[in-house]
């Protein structure tokens, strides 16, 4: 209305909200200027955002009105809006900034929290209003409230909470308002499922699946886990929605599960996985001229073989030459007494353009004279692997002489080691893997000899042929396994 209170007919109201507010996202200044215009009798509504969304409200609405000649006939400030009800601007001003003496001496509650009511009862009157709540406080008793309350207020509450326990709250009679649900009884948490990693036999380049496993207790027990390889923590690797991840590394995978409420922890057996090592291609020693070892057949018996079955591909068996000791097959593998040795002979080789001998053995003693311990033509033939006294050597014809290569000492007590010759005559070029674990290269200035018509093994020698491995190539064509595969092979077992 104007100043003689009459209305003002298409008036303008002007609200603006200012100031900020902090939402999930953080602090967010929030503005918005809202206009409506006056009906002929002077009335206007506007719907506006109620400044509590957040968590901590410093905003406030300003209402300015205008008449049709925009001169302004009123401004309301520091308006804050509590409640998302219909309200009048009277009422609005009664709880503003600018009136709290009228909202004081109006309709305005306070709620009051004591420790007991007689407390409340001692303060002076005039600091006492008729219309005051007061919730005593119920850490020994439940919450009462004092005062005049209406029945609504407490319309769709089920539950309240006093220092995080549910709690029941009484009015001044004594009468429950709303009841206290009772706890459920604690519980420790209890294993009813161990953890594991799956599938069971999974290995490098599968993906595996992390199952926690299960628990009960009361409160229900939350789950801490952690996935290790060796001794680091894997965790970080694991696709969280999934509890996936694909095995890159070998090694030891163990996942570790607590399961914890507030009445204790229970700690799950570690589910554990081990990834093994790539392994090298399988090595088929079908396809080896010659092999031997402890699972070789035999002819004779165990304590007096008389013969050998050629676990190769040469097409000729071992037989044993000689009246003396006897040779015996154990298991570790076959041993020679410094008499009797096993040969082949009559052996066609024609065509082949390389070779490798790789023996593993273990020698007892050494008698006065070189023994023979894996031979091709042995009376003087192109390449054999012999102790003279304990002193390994490899021998092979370089076209022109003989030549001799140093392999190193054997143990002085018997312990299986690994020796071993290869001869490139297309390459010109000799290889020795030696007792130190090594491989020495040699070019030759003819083309060294690989052709042979008899193989001997074990000749003067006193000790086990645990395995021995014989491999020729054809000219032009390439070895059925590499030197150095059957050398590691042979170094394993």
């Amino acid at each position: 209305m104007d100043a003689t209170l009459a209305p003002i007919a298409a008036g303008k109201i002007v609200a603006t909200l200012q100031g900020s507010d902090i939402f999930d996202g953080g602090l967010r200044v929030v503005t918005q200027k809202v206009e409506a215009t006056t009906d002929a009798q002077g009335g206007w509504s506007l719907d506006l955002i109620v400044n509590g969304e957040g968590e901590r409200a410093g905003t406030t609405w300003t209402i300015e009105g205008y008449n049709h000649y925009v001169a302004k006939v009123f401004e309301v400030k520091s308006l804050f809006l509590a409640s998302a009800l219909e309200t009048t601007l009277g009422e609005l001003e009664r709880t503003s900034a600018q009136n709290l003496r009228a909202a004081r001496e109006g309709n305005v509650a306070r709620l009051i929290t004591v420790s007991d009511h007689d407390r409340y009862l001692a303060l002076p009157e005039s600091q006492r209003r008729p219309n005051d709540l007061l919730v005593l406080d119920g850490r020994d008793a439940p919450p009462v409230i004092h005062g005049t309350i209406e029945g609504s207020l407490f319309q769709g509450v089920q539950q309240i909470y006093l220092g995080g326990e549910p709690a029941a709250l009484l009015d001044a009679s004594g009468a429950v308002l709303i009841g206290a649900q009772p706890p459920e009884p604690a519980v420790a948490p209890m294993i009813t499922r161990q953890p594991a990693l799956l599938p069971e036999r999974a290995g490098l380049g599968d993906s595996i699946t992390l199952d926690l496993g299960a628990a009960e207790g009361a409160p229900p027990p939350a789950a801490a886990w952690d996935l290790t390889l060796g001794d680091s923590s894997i965790r970080d690797q694991v696709d969280p929605d999934h509890l996936s991840m694909e095995l890159s590394e070998p090694g030891e995978y163990a996942l570790a599960v607590n399961w914890s409420n507030a009445s204790g922890t229970a700690v799950a057996a570690p589910a554990l996985l081990t990834v093994a090592e790539p392994g090298a291609p399988g090595l088929d020693y079908a396809r080896a001229a010659g092999y031997f070892h402890a699972g070789s057949a035999f002819s004779g018996t165990a304590d007096a073989v008389s013969g050998l079955v050629n676990g190769g591909n040469g097409g000729w068996d071992l037989a044993r030459v000689g009246s003396e000791q006897a040779i015996a097959m154990t298991p570790a593998g076959i041993r020679f007494d410094g008499g009797g040795f096993l040969q082949a002979s009559g052996i066609s080789t024609s065509g082949i353009g390389g070779m490798f001998i790789v023996l593993r053995l273990a020698i007892e003693h050494h008698n006065s004279g070189v023994a023979q311990l894996f031979a091709t033509n042995p009376a003087g033939g192109p390449v054999s692997i012999t102790s003279n006294k304990g002193k390994l050597q490899a021998y092979y014809h370089d076209g022109e002489t003989s030549r001799v290569v140093n392999l190193g000492g054997a143990p002085a007590t018997p312990e299986a080691f690994v020796v071993g010759i290869e001869i490139d005559n297309a390459a010109q070029m000799v290889r020795a893997y030696t007792r130190g674990g090594s491989i020495a290269t040699f070019s030759v200035p003819g083309i060294p000899g690989v052709e042979y018509a008899t193989v001997a093994i074990g000749q003067r020698l006193h000790g086990t042929v645990m395995r021995a491995a014989l491999f020729g190539r054809p000219a032009g064509g390439s070895f059925a396994a590499s030197f150095e595969q059957v050398i590691e092979d042979f170094l394993s077992a």
